[in-house]
């Protein structure tokens, strides 16, 4: 802070009001007046007779809860007609129709489920499709398709057949580890 500042915030700086000090207030006398003799036998006020509580409503509420729910339930289940249902019973199966709903949707659920895992099953045995092992296999098909003299066009059903055959053995290897493997992880 510059110096002028410093003066200025000093005068207009208000003094913080403090409490007093505070004593002892209470009828025990300090060790000053007991040493000087003038201590005094302390009085605290007088303290009220004892009062007789009740239990209060809370306690006889609960006590008479106990009777009233048998006086209920004794009189929801007398009936002279053996069809007709308690109260309670009626109450409890008014709810039954969430059983049968939730009954419903658990089985539309598990028909779901079980077609889910067919599909999926029927889609992940089938066979999948020839594949050639030639990255542009177009490349037999090229040159102009006119103007084309007799004896230039050569027949490629033989590679044709080698890579299909090529392609038929792999596949054999693959089905034939995969079986292997499923009878190693179903002996254990």
């Amino acid at each position: 802070m510059l110096p002028a500042r410093r003066i200025v915030f000093r005068l207009t700086k208000r003094p913080i009001p403090r409490q007093q000090r505070r004593f002892d207030s209470s009828n025990t006398p300090s060790e000053h007046a007991a040493s000087a003799g003038h201590a005094e036998p302390t009085h605290h006020g007088h303290h009220p007779e004892p009062v007789n509580e009740s239990l209060g409503p809370g306690f006889y509420i609960a006590l008479s809860v106990l009777p009233l729910s048998f006086a209920f339930y004794k009189y929801t289940t007398s009936s002279s007609d053996p069809n007709d249902l308690p109260l309670i019973t009626k109450i409890i199966k008014s709810y039954s129709q969430y059983g049968d709903r939730w009954l419903e949707r658990n089985t539309r659920h598990t028909k779901m489920v079980e077609q889910a895992a067919f599909d999926r099953n029927l889609f992940q045995s089938s066979p999948g499709t020839v594949m050639v092992d030639l990255k542009f296999p177009e490349i037999f098909n090229t040159g102009s398709p006119y103007n084309v003299p007799a004896g230039h066009s050569v027949d490629l059903s033989h590679v044709i057949k080698h890579y299909h055959d090529q392609n038929a053995v792999r596949q054999a290897k693959h089905t034939k580890n995969l079986e292997e493997e499923n009878k190693k992880s179903g002996s254990k």
